[in-house]
């Protein structure tokens, strides 16, 4: 039991408890300031906490918002790369055999197709396509010094591919933890029920005040939309993907709920995915639609 408990005091003092010791430091805060100041209350102390905690939020959101766009901006950059090793892999081929190209760009396609059918936090699920791309990149046999002298650039373009997969699977998985986000919708309720209580009754400081909660809450769904990595997805890599398809000769491949969600709007002919359990890519049926062109 006294070894437990020390186990758990040292992982608590190490970071790796968060809600327990934030709960009871809270609880004792609680009772300390009501035993302190009760009956106390006034207008000041009001404007004091909401200074406080207004600080507090903005230098949290703040200070999350600059980590998520710097850590979308490298995987959108990575994504970007990788599309272009796709894409000269794909002109690549051109000097081999019929069957070896054929071949090749066929997986091209179902390593990108792959890449749509799982969203970017979810990018690890994706990487069979890719592997077994890269395993018959390495497995083709070079016959003539120009596909010799090719071969070296296909195989230095499927290892940078691998490399920068790998990067998108690390830094995806660096979300906001369910204990910052309860932090920071825990000080968003304390601010928005603070600030309600500084109104001086008027029209006037019940808009503003209302302006200030609404402009926060939506600083938050920012925040959210960073940390989910949507942000500017569909002009950085819903469009992007959909011409890296044609230039590869073949029908654009989409989700429908990214269509209907409004997230990506297709032109021409699209190959759209149904899934039937959620996003798993091995219960899906793909059907060949015609959407406006302008």
């Amino acid at each position: 039991m006294i070894s437990s408990l020390r186990a758990y005091v040292r992982s608590t003092l190490d970071g790796d408890h968060v809600l327990v010791p934030s709960v009871i430091v809270g609880v004792l805060e609680a009772a300390l300031s009501l035993a302190i100041n009760v009956g106390n209350t006034s207008f000041r102390s009001f404007v004091t906490i909401a200074s406080l905690t207004t600080f507090i939020l903005g230098l949290l959101v703040s200070f999350t918002l600059a980590r998520t766009r710097e850590r979308l901006a490298l995987i959108q950059s990575l994504l970007t790369e990788g599309n272009s090793g796709l894409f000269t892999l794909f002109q690549l081929m051109e000097v081999f055999p019929e069957a070896d190209r054929d071949r090749i760009r066929l997986l091209i396609d179902q390593s990108l197709v792959e890449q749509v059918d799982y969203p970017l936090k979810e990018n690890h699920r994706a990487g069979d396509s890719l592997n077994a791309l890269v395993e018959a990149v390495y497995a083709l046999q070079p016959e003539s010094d120009r596909e010799q002298l090719i071969y070296r650039e296909v195989v230095e373009t499927s290892m940078k591919m691998s490399s920068d997969r790998s990067s998108i699977e690390t830094v995806a998985g660096q979300g906001l933890s369910p204990a910052e986000w309860s932090s920071l919708l825990l000080l968003l309720a304390i601010f928005l029920v603070v600030i309600g209580a500084l109104t001086n009754g008027s029209v006037l400081s019940a808009v503003v005040l209302g302006a200030l909660g609404g402009a926060m809450v939506a600083l938050m769904v920012l925040l959210r939309k960073l940390d989910m990595l949507r942000w500017h997805e569909r002009t950085s890599i819903w469009e992007p993907t959909e011409r890296l398809f044609r230039m590869m000769g073949s029908d654009p491949y989409v989700p429908r709920s990214i269509i209907t969600s409004g997230r990506f709007r297709p032109r021409g002919r699209v190959r759209v995915a149904d899934y039937a359990d959620g996003r798993d890519h091995r219960q899906k049926t793909v059907t060949l639609e015609e959407y406006p062109t302008d």
